[in-house]
């Protein structure tokens, strides 16, 4: 995925419909940090985190869960308190790594959710926390 520098569109992405929701939850959403935040989530593996927000309501982490147009971070920043309300079955057991170190970045950046950068660097493989750090600069202007 690639991000013009100078706005929060998103160009290319992995999967069709995390563009698509993407755009949706960046819409109508004025704060620089969470349109930077929801862009961090779409780019990450085609999207994994708002695709699972919207399939899985019950997580209550997108508003309102019929038709997401926000994301909730007040929500997020409950869930990363008990992450293992986030275990995906889907996955390997003890695969979620990268994918909250991910979601404990966006929320960092859209509600300040306090953050060990060493940990999560050391959960994300080279090119996707080089990917995760540019979209960190570009939020870090508006700081």
């Amino acid at each position: 995925m690639s991000i013009d520098q100078g706005t929060d569109e998103l160009i290319v992405l992995q999967a069709p419909q995390a563009t698509v929701l993407a755009r949706q939850l960046v819409e109508g959403v004025g704060n620089h940090q969470e349109r930077k935040a929801t862009v961090v989530l779409a780019s990450f593996r085609g999207g994994y985190w708002l695709r699972r927000f919207t399939e899985e309501p019950a997580l209550g982490a997108v508003r309102p869960h019929d038709r997401p147009t926000s994301v909730d971070w007040a929500r997020l920043r409950e869930l990363l308190r008990r992450p293992e309300l986030l275990d995906d079955d889907r996955r390997e057991r003890g695969s979620m790594g990268p994918h909250l170190a991910v979601l404990e970045i966006a929320v960092s950046l859209a509600a300040g959710h306090p953050l060990d950068l060493c940990r999560v660097a050391m959960q994300l493989s080279g090119a996707e926390w080089r990917d995760v750090l540019l979209r960190m600069e570009s939020a870090a202007d508006f700081v």
